[in-house]
């Protein structure tokens, strides 16, 4: 594989795994890790982090 076909690949990976953070926070859904409930604004965090990621590693591309 390419390095751009790499980037590429890892940066949808990235975008939808924040995005899926994102949509938790929209519709409020509870993540449970061994008893303990992951609070929501950890999931703003990770959402705002792999989203911008993403968007970095398209600049990279070009």
């Amino acid at each position: 594989m390419k390095s751009n076909n790499i980037i590429t690949a890892t940066a949808i990976v990235l975008f939808l795994a924040g995005i899926s953070q994102l949509i938790r926070i929209f519709y409020g859904w509870e993540i449970t890790i061994s008893e303990w409930e992951m609070p929501i604004w950890v999931s703003i965090i990770a959402g705002a982090i792999l989203v911008f990621l993403s968007y970095n590693l398209l600049k990279l591309k070009k």
